[in-house]
């Protein structure tokens, strides 16, 4: 048994020297360890780096430019080019009614403040009084231009002729309102086919996709067909909002121009510039009326 001890011993050693000894025969152990642990270690990353140069390479869906939003455009559905045509038009109306209707650009304060008050003052005649609205570029002196040509007549015949004469003007400040009506109205129409059009193109790309592409390819595309659907529901609320807003500016300026219409119908009408007497109080006393009547006969 002691020696076989003695022989298990060396026979221990050697198999182990033979396990490292194939390590050992690929070359010279260290220096290629060495080699390829510095290899394989990240280093600090130089300028000329590889890995520096591919971050410091901009990548081209950074940033949301003019370039970028056409592309998105020319990408997707055709009635988005549409829709933006539709959020223009209802921008440039609604910005040009504003101004229009401005409540010193169609009633003039001034002007009819002093209008008035001269008139009433006798200080104008027919043709001055008509002179002074031509003068003026503004609808409340139209519309007293028209309650001038009937000067004179029964205040009766001057409302009925003027409320044949001022729908003109009525019309005219409600011009290019309606379009805001009609945008409301296609505008959804317009995101809603946009958005079937976007779905038809999405599933038509999926046929050569497969595997996880599938997935995201679909939800890209659906994605971008319900942006049509959201632009359209977003002009449509403006277009309603600017549409009721300006016809309750027109319905103000309307009444009001009646109102200050009327102040000169009563100022230039028959009744007004007739004497007027007072019945109870006649012009001649009665025995002097009698005696007339005796004289007469």
């Amino acid at each position: 048994m002691a020696r076989v001890r003695r022989l298990a011993l060396p026979v221990l050693i050697v198999t182990m020297l033979g396990g490292l000894l194939p390590s050992g025969s690929q070359g010279q152990p260290q220096p290629t360890v060495r080699v390829e642990s510095s290899a394989t270690e990240p280093g600090p990353k130089t300028a000329n780096s590889p890995e520096k140069r591919k971050s410091a390479t901009p990548k081209k869906s950074e940033g949301i430019g003019r370039g970028s939003m056409l592309g998105f455009f020319s990408r997707s559905n055709p009635m988005l080019w549409l829709l933006g045509l539709c959020s223009i038009v209802t921008l440039g109306f609604t910005l040009e009614r504003m101004v229009a209707l401005r409540r010193e650009r169609v009633i003039p304060r001034d002007f009819v403040n002093r209008f008035l008050e001269r008139l009433a003052g006798g200080k104008l005649d027919r043709d001055r009084a008509a002179e002074l609205c031509r003068a003026n570029d503004s609808a409340v002196a139209r519309v007293f231009a028209m309650v001038i040509n009937s000067w004179g007549q029964p205040a009766a015949t001057i409302r009925q002729a003027l409320g044949y004469d001022a729908a003109g003007e009525v019309a005219d400040l409600k011009r290019n309102v309606r379009v805001l009506n009609g945008t409301a109205t296609l505008a959804p129409l317009l995101g809603l086919l946009g958005t079937v059009i976007g779905m038809i193109q999405s599933f038509d790309a999926l046929g050569g996709r497969v595997g996880p592409a599938k997935g995201e390819a679909l939800a890209q595309g659906i994605s971008l067909a319900l942006v049509a659907t959201a632009l359209g529901l977003a002009i449509a609320i403006v277009s309603v909002t600017a549409y009721y807003y300006l016809l309750n500016r027109v319905d103000l300026l309307v009444r009001e121009l009646d109102d200050n219409a009327r102040k000169v119908i009563d100022l230039v009408s028959a009744e007004s510039l007739r004497p007027t007497t007072d019945r109870r109080t006649p012009l001649t006393p009665p025995g002097d009326l009698a005696r007339h009547e005796s004289r007469a006969h």
